[in-house]
């Protein structure tokens, strides 16, 4: 995805700008470049298409270390509009050649401002909605930068966040943000403008965010926030940075992944800590008390990717557990189907990133009418965070590596925590309250025993990792479950992989089972099992090889060509334990397969646009 990082202060720009880039590079990109001015207002532009690492030859070759420079922007670019080219990679640069800009989301008016500019002899270089932006600007340009952002944000549609420096006054930085997210970072010795939260904690203490339709100036080591709105000066709150956002280190694993994998049971108590009482068997977070004492006839649940799987299982827990309405939504499609808004009903919002573009537009939906909303997420100061009516953070510390895992785990033990919590208020017997709380004390532990036993996956790895198609079965509760598995596969393997309720294989999917076509099942549920048997029948009958996911003590394991085992647990928290050994799995075949497990082709961490 694209990324922005931007510097003016004290320090030489130059490295700082390379060093922030190489901090985004676990987000998907394509090519990079900076622009710099210094002392004398000498300007120093390079691009490169590929990795931040070809663009740092370029400038070492082109530049002596000596040479220093006081303010710059920078950019990762994720190709949308036009080719990998050199051409089309940021910064871009006006027609007079006085401003420069990065720019970060989608202007979706951009051919017919393109036009309208081309009717003015304007000319074009790149295939970019950017460069047409650089280029409207220049045009609406009147002398005052802050009122040229003003009347040109007023001719664009579509989200983005941009940083301009205008050439004639280089002291100066400007940045615009609509939907992709903009944090300003604060530091002694200067201030960085970043896209991401995550990359600059080691530099800056503290950080403020900025809201859509504000303006930020910086000028040298000053800075002042305008809102577009009514041109008032805005006095922002300065927040610290959490300590659970530092830089990411990779301990002594091969791959950012597995180490992610390995500190699901740390999360596990850490989501946990202050709102379980395991002694007393009891929930004690206020949010949960409030949310509970609201009494609201149904769940609408938005969400999309992993946490829209994870969602699935919760559906079944609040009708389960809690006896409550509830269903799921994508938020892409959500966004966009109609919308009957109903008082009675609360809207929860989930995102396994920090600002994924359709679920925050979803997010804005609703609230144009006046419905409740509620949101499950991850990052301390995201722009989902500061949305909602009420929210709960996911304590996962930073997941920075493009596919979800150790999140997911934290949002099923927080939507878990909210199933007991609302169920409380309903039905839900004290004996089975306390049963599901001493379960999921028990988990942390549970899951560490899988991760140091793992070499049990060994022989499956190395039997199935040869072939090329697969389903993932999973029912009631292991149905999402199932659609997790089939996810990480395909985003870390890029092997073909489909996803069913078991039951679903007669249906259709039935006609592709074969032997060339292996089959996962998840079984470890006790009360649907005899069904689950039933259906591993009919894929045997067609030759397809099976595994099975189950219970140590499941019945009928000689039916499975191989069968991964588990500890046994509480039925409603069979998606944990499931989840580990398929997303273990989805990792060794990528691994056998030589694939980029941290940073899977073509996607990204968070889509800044929908």
């Amino acid at each position: 995805m694209c990324w922005i990082f931007a510097y003016s202060g004290k320090q030489n720009a130059i490295p700082l700008l390379l060093e922030g880039l190489q901090s985004l590079e676990y987000r998907w990109y394509d090519s990079a470049g900076l622009v710099a001015i210094n002392s004398t207002d000498d300007i120093f532009l390079e691009k490169a298409v590929g990795k931040v690492s070809v663009l740092t030859r370029k400038i070492e070759e082109e530049i002596e270390s000596t040479q220093t420079y006081a303010r710059g922007i920078a950019h990762t670019r994720w190709a949308t509009h036009g080719e990998v080219t050199l051409e089309n990679t940021h910064p871009h640069v006006s027609q007079n050649s006085q401003f420069y800009l990065v720019h970060n989301g989608i202007i979706e008016n951009y051919l017919g401002i393109k036009e309208y500019l081309i009717k003015k002899w304007y000319s074009f270089y790149s295939d970019t909605d950017s460069e047409v932006l650089i280029k409207l600007i220049e045009d609406c340009f009147n002398g005052n930068m802050l009122e040229t952002l003003e009347i040109a944000a007023k001719k664009i549609v579509g989200a983005y966040s941009i940083v301009v420096i205008d050439t004639q006054k280089p002291q100066e930085i400007y940045g615009m943000k609509l939907g992709s997210p903009m944090i300003l970072w604060i530091a002694e010795d200067g201030l960085i403008i970043s896209s991401d939260i995550n990359t600059v904690s080691k530099y800056a203490p503290e950080f403020v965010s900025l809201d859509d339709r504000e303006i930020i100036k910086i000028d040298t080591l000053n800075y002042k926030i305008f809102s577009t709105s009514d041109w008032d000066y805005v006095k922002k709150d300065i927040e610290k940075v959490d300590e659970d956002f530092c830089i990411a280190d990779k301990w002594d694993f091969e791959t950012f992944t597995e180490k992610e994998i390995h500190e699901i049971p740390e999360i596990l108590k850490n989501v946990c800590t202050g709102r379980i009482n395991f002694s007393e068997k009891t929930i004690t977070s206020e949010t949960l008390e409030q949310l509970s004492e609201s009494n609201y006839a149904k769940v609408e649940i938005i969400a999309s990717w992993s946490s829209y799987f994870a969602w699935q299982v919760w559906v079944n827990w609040l009708q389960s557990i809690a006896w409550i309405d509830a269903c799921v939504h994508v938020s892409s499609e959500f966004l966009y189907n109609t919308f009957i808004p109903k008082n009675d009903v609360l809207y929860i919002f989930m995102s396994q990133s920090w600002e994924t573009a359709d679920v925050r537009e979803s997010v804005k939906r609703v609230q144009e009418k006046w419905c409740h909303t509620f949101w499950v997420v991850n990052t301390v100061g995201s722009t989902i965070a500061r949305m909602c009516d009420a929210w709960m953070y996911t304590h996962a510390w930073v997941e920075v590596w493009v596919a979800s895992t150790k999140n997911v785990i934290a949002q099923l033990a927080v939507l878990l925590m909210i199933s007991i919590s609302l169920g409380i208020k309903k039905d839900l017997q004290r004996s089975e309250t306390k049963e599901l709380i001493e379960a999921l004390e028990k988990l942390p532990a549970l899951i560490q025993r899988q991760l140091e036993n793992q070499e049990k996956l060994k022989d499956v790895i190395d039997k199935y990792s040869q072939f090329s198609n697969f389903f993932f079965l999973g029912r009631g509760l292991l149905n999402g479950t199932a659609q997790e598995a089939s996810l990480k596969l395909k985003e870390l393997s890029y092997l073909h992989s489909e996803a069913y309720a078991t039951w679903e294989l007669k249906h259709w999917p039935l006609a592709l089972v074969g032997p060339d076509f292996p089959c996962f099942v998840f079984g470890a549920t006790s009360y649907i099992y005899e069904k689950t048997i039933s259906n591993v029948k009919e894929i045997k009958a067609r030759k397809s090889p099976v595994v099975g996911i189950v219970y140590e003590n499941s019945k009928h394991q000689d039916i499975y060509d191989h069968v991964i085992t588990l500890e046994e647990t509480h039925d409603q928290l069979s998606p944990f334990s499931s989840l580990v050994p398929a997303w273990l799995f989805a990792v060794w075949v990528a691994k056998k397969l030589w694939k980029d497990i941290d940073k899977p082709q073509n996607l990204a961490k968070s889509v800044t646009v929908e």
